[in-house]
């Protein structure tokens, strides 16, 4: 066996994730698990911030030499993996080792650094592992509200904040969800609470800060700070952003009309958004961004509430349980 062994796994597992699929895909990495004689510790979280006190407990009080061989797994989607990251980062004494399974539909972070799509080939990929590397995390600090944290994916303010509102609240539906997954409508469903979320979403004011520039926008509507290219269904947002490079990338629509929000929908299909001249596109290690007007906030894909914002970005490196080239390329698609 490799070193792995002496390695203990603090698995959470969100067992709705992907309405309900992350408990049938346990079952099956608790298996191989088992078979490979893998230590480790699940539990499985029932409610929205469980996985927070799930850490709290179990390495909130501990001391930096017994949890340092401990690597925390998260087998579910971003949502959970976001709360757990969170978690680990105010209340672990060391930065603990995160692995993650993904389940779902989305998985951008996964995208992000080249985690199998498939559940156990990303497994392997975990167990492959010998050491942790380093992947770029963003980290945030909003000085009106207090408030400071971190994302894997992007942290969006506007138009696809509001979008993904709409989103979780078709979600509550759960007979519509059903009916929309099982006639393949669901990608239907998110185009239509984009255009119902341009046509409610109202323009703001933003004003940039990068190094000693300032810059400023009257009419904006969109306004998306990411980690990677990858956003909601796979859809490829900011698509010069790279996990590796230690910057964070900022897209900003300005004075976006009706056939401008057209243009740049086709233009995101075809991954030439960039080109367009109302889509200001910024690349910095450092990023500024005041907004005086309640305006809808998103983080990895989550609601995050309409607020003010006086809030800083920037960029730190943490370590994953990963392995990506332990499975040749042909599998992890």
């Amino acid at each position: 066996m490799s070193p792995l062994v002496l390695k203990t796994f603090f698995i959470i597992v969100n067992p709705n994730a992907d309405h309900g699929q992350a408990a049938n895909v346990w079952e099956q990495v608790e298996q191989i698990l088992l078979t490979r004689q893998v230590k480790y510790e699940a539990h499985q979280t029932t409610h929205v911030g469980h996985a927070k006190q799930l850490i709290h407990l179990n390495f909130g009080k501990q001391k930096a030499e017994n949890i340092k061989d401990q690597v925390v797994l998260v087998v579910g989607g971003d949502g959970t993996l976001n709360e757990t990251f969170n978690a680990l980062k105010h209340e672990a004494p060391l930065e603990v080792p995160l692995a993650f399974i993904p389940v779902g539909h989305n998985n951008g972070f996964a995208k992000g650094i080249g985690i199998a799509s498939d559940p156990l080939v990303a497994l392997d990929q975990i167990l492959a592992a010998t050491e942790p590397t380093y992947y770029n995390v963003g980290e945030y600090q909003e000085t009106t509200h207090n408030e400071q944290g971190y994302f894997l994916n992007d942290f969006g303010i506007g138009l696809d904040a509001y979008t993904i509102s709409l989103n979780a609240n078709v979600h509550k539906h759960m007979r519509l969800r059903k009916l929309l997954l099982k006639l393949h409508l669901n990608f239907l469903a998110y185009l239509i609470n984009v255009f119902t979320a341009f046509l409610n979403q109202e323009a703001f004011a933003v004003t940039l800060r990068i190094g000693d520039k300032y810059e400023f926008f009257k009419h904006a509507r969109l306004v998306n700070i990411a980690n990677h290219p990858y956003f909601e269904n796979g859809i490829i947002l900011s698509p010069k952003a790279d996990i590796n490079d230690h910057q964070l990338d900022l897209i900003i629509a300005d004075n976006l009309g009706f056939f401008k929000f057209l243009a740049l929908s086709i233009a995101i299909y075809f991954k030439k958004q960039l080109k367009l001249p109302y889509l200001h596109h910024y690349k910095d290690k450092n990023i500024h961004l005041i907004i005086n007007s309640l305006e809808y906030g998103q983080i990895d894909g989550e609601e995050a509430g309409s607020k003010y914002y006086d809030i800083f970005f920037g960029t730190i490196k943490y370590p994953f349980w990963i392995n990506i080239q332990g499975v040749p390329v042909t599998k992890r698609v």
